[in-house]
């Protein structure tokens, strides 16, 4: 296990998900305890390690829940359920648009046309 940088085993973040703010409010006052939430689970079961060395992407659509992995991942966030280990230091760029061109899509990214005009 000394090889391994970053594991990562069963992990699940659940955020709650109200209607509107003024739900939140209720649900706490409710005096029969009352949800008014729905439960959206932006990671579900997610395990991999990453050995010393090793670089890693994450990719996905909007909504996959990138950020939020990394975020546990930087003690940002705390999982819900899971175990993450971390031998050493972990630096994020969590900014959205870091190190992309805004004049291209997600699709087109950096690549070129062989013409720098």
């Amino acid at each position: 296990m000394t090889d391994v940088a970053i594991s990562v085993k069963n992990l699940r973040k659940k955020y709650r998900r109200y209607a509107s703010a003024l739900d939140s409010i209720k649900e706490v006052l409710h005096p029969l305890g009352k949800n008014y939430h729905t439960d959206f689970w932006a990671l579900k079961d997610i395990s991999f390690d990453v050995k010393k060395g090793e670089t890693i992407g994450i990719i996905g659509r909007n909504g996959s829940g990138k950020s939020t992995l990394l975020q546990v991942l930087c003690g940002i966030l705390q999982p819900t359920s899971g175990e993450v280990t971390v031998n050493g230091r972990i630096s994020a760029l969590l900014e959205l648009g870091a190190g992309f061109n805004p004049e291209f899509t997600g699709r087109e990214g950096g690549e070129s046309d062989g013409n720098d005009n």
